[in-house]
């Protein structure tokens, strides 16, 4: 079946002419059903109906696809528009939108935490972001002091909710049962620790980040 849908997809996609877009595009797409690790330069070339040869004449190597890909996803964020919770309740704002497309793309998300903005498109998102945050009455430093604090936070719980993620499929989360007797703290605790509690987590540390940067920019405006 799978070998159908793969060759149906072939016959398809050989009507469109290849171009830089179609490659990023299909090339997300196959590490959203595949896997990161399972993406190689003959695999796309398959699935485009090519040679894997033939994708080199739009990108001079696999990094540079994978770069692409990062900035089709970075393409999905949106900047949240002015509210009154200033720039608080707008860099909150971007770190939900960001984990939203963590879960819309679990496979290919971690691309976005290994790898620097360098494509026109997603330094645009940077641009955007920074601006939004300057907007609200940060100061340059300010605002990129914020957006990589934030940014940080969130991958970090992003790759530790995959992580969990691939521990319950795998039937293997925590239980009363499987953590040993003499680990006396975590026996009391290692319900917290657990998927059920990713999103309570995820806030509370984004909620005290944001009151540390809070503070510390009230601090610099009292000198």
């Amino acid at each position: 079946m799978a070998s159908a849908r793969r060759a149906a997809l072939t016959k398809r996609t050989k009507r469109e002419p290849l171009n830089p877009e179609r490659i990023a595009r299909a090339a997300l797409a196959f590490i959203d059903a595949n896997g990161l690790e399972a993406l190689s330069v003959r695999n796309l070339g398959a699935v485009l109906g090519v040679e894997g040869m033939a994708l080199y004449k739009h990108y001079p190597s696999k990094e540079a696809i994978l770069d692409a890909v990062a900035e089709q996803l970075v393409l999905e964020l949106v900047v949240p528009a002015p509210t009154s919770g200033g720039w608080r309740r707008r860099a909150f704002g971007v770190a939900q939108d960001y984990r939203a497309l963590a879960r819309r793309h679990p496979n290919a998300f971690p691309l976005l935490g290994m790898r620097r903005f360098t494509t026109p498109r997603a330094l645009a998102l940077v641009d955007r972001v920074v601006f939004a945050l300057m907007a609200e009455g940060l100061s340059p430093q300010q605002a990129v002091e914020t957006y990589r604090a934030v940014a940080n936070w969130t991958n970090g719980c992003l790759l530790n909710e995959r992580a969990t993620d691939r521990v319950v499929a795998a039937g293997e989360e925590l239980s009363a049962e499987r953590v040993p007797r003499e680990l006396t703290a975590l026996a009391l605790s290692f319900q917290y620790l657990g998927h059920a509690h990713a999103d309570e987590l995820f806030h509370l540390g984004l909620e005290a980040l944001l009151d540390g940067l809070e503070r510390r920019f009230e601090a610099s405006r009292r000198r």
